[in-house]
């Protein structure tokens, strides 16, 4: 008989194996390595160049949030440009390469604000301090103006021209009206934002401290109310909490091809992930918590390891239920492996943008560290990871080892 030869990693995880014999390929190869490097960057030439530029076609000064194609169109978030730039065939574009398309702004060198307490009237082309962006299954983007307290909706993003109009807004009644508030069809500080594979969109309303189910998003009307609310049991509540149905200042959203919802916190540092989402009623209790050992702990982690979460600003979810958190506060980005089947307080398995789970610092740019990552997006059908790395004005893209399609 043929002996195996097994890596362990950390006494439990199974990551490869093959025959001394063999020339087969070897078989259950997980598809991250701790620490690897990125294969190319964004918004920078080289992988040690430094940050901030002025806004351009191949700068993003203020990279934030992200969402991907499968067919490889990455939307980028540029906060502080104000505006959303596209890259077509993101998964292949070399190092500092050009954005093809620009939303927000008319073009790749206005940094015009469409602010809603500077005075200035908002607009159905203009946005003031995006933070996120999300696709649904038909092309759709709908993007979280924050600045504004609304989301737009642009319908088939990929034609848009430069500068185009959206199509639709939730958050607010018309393109023009501004204001926030506490109801089911308004959004107070609203910080992430994800679609799941039925077309509900679902928003990270911060400041109110819950999370809002938009059903059949891109058919709504423009400041039509929300369906659904987590973290709070109605949709006039917004009191901060701790406990397993309660949430304090939500900062991301994303959900799997299962419906399961997942919910990064910033104030009690933490994911929660609700099973089945779409079937739980107003104000359900989470299921599982990461970051923290149960749902009583709120507490902010003084230092990094393997099984604590600082400041989770963006999540993802590939194919294969594996989850990816942007650890803004601990400067990397966590993988946990199949995570609905997590227990609480379960231990990362993967860290990207760091060497090891301890360090937690801002470092010199390089294709191997990460600073401030506040956004993260995964392209399932080819294996490509994408994180933005704020701190040095860039975004980073990586390839899985192993396919990430199930």
């Amino acid at each position: 008989m043929k002996q195996a030869l097994c890596i362990v990693l950390f006494g439990m995880l199974f990551i490869g194996c093959k025959e001394e014999s063999s020339t087969q390929p070897a078989q259950n190869i997980l598809p991250w390595d701790i620490g690897q490097s990125a294969e190319a960057v964004l918004g920078r030439s080289t992988f040690t160049a430094n940050g901030i530029d002025s806004v351009g076609q191949n700068t993003i000064p203020g990279p934030w949030g992200l969402a991907v194609s499968n067919t490889g169109t990455l939307f980028v978030v540029d906060q502080r440009g104000h505006r959303i730039l596209r890259y077509d065939n993101a998964d292949t574009k070399a190092n500092g390469a050009n954005a093809d398309g620009v939303l927000g702004q008319s073009n790749f060198t206005n940094r015009n604000w469409n602010y809603n307490l500077s005075g200035s009237t908002p607009s159905a082309n203009g946005v003031e301090t995006p933070v996120s962006v999300a696709l649904d299954l038909s092309g759709n983007l709908f993007v979280l103006d924050q600045g504004n307290s609304r989301v737009l909706r642009f319908d088939n993003a990929v034609s848009k021209t430069n500068g185009a109009a959206a199509d639709g807004v939730l958050g607010q009644q018309n393109f023009t009206s501004k204001g926030f508030g506490s109801t089911a069809a308004t959004f107070f500080s609203p910080q992430g934002i994800a679609t799941d594979a039925s077309g509900n969109l679902y928003v990270a309303d911060g400041s109110n401290n819950r999370v809002l189910r938009f059903n059949s998003a891109a058919s709504k009307a423009n400041g039509t109310a929300a369906d659904a609310v987590f973290g709070q049991t109605t949709f006039t509540s917004s009191v901060k909490g701790t406990a397993a149905d309660k949430m304090w200042n939500p900062t991301s959203v994303a959900v799997d091809k299962n419906g399961n919802l997942y919910v990064g916190e910033r104030g009690n540092c933490r994911v929660l992930i609700f099973l089945n989402a779409q079937a739980k009623a107003n104000g359900a209790t989470a299921d599982i918590v990461l970051g923290k050992s149960d749902f009583a702990d709120g507490t902010t982690p003084t230092s990094a390891n393997r099984a604590n979460i600082y400041l989770p600003y963006a999540l993802a979810v590939d194919q294969k239920n594996n989850l990816y958190v942007a650890d803004g506060g601990f400067n990397r980005a966590l993988v946990f492996y199949n995570a609905p089947a997590k227990k609480n307080g379960d231990s990362a398995d993967v860290v990207l943008g760091k060497s090891n789970f301890t360090n937690g610092t801002i470092t010199a740019a390089s294709e191997t560290n990460i600073g401030q990552p506040y956004g993260i997006a995964v392209q399932s059908s080819t294996g490509k990871l994408f994180i933005t790395c704020y701190s040095n004005s860039r975004v980073l893209r990586f390839q899985a080892k192993s396919s990430l399609v199930q």
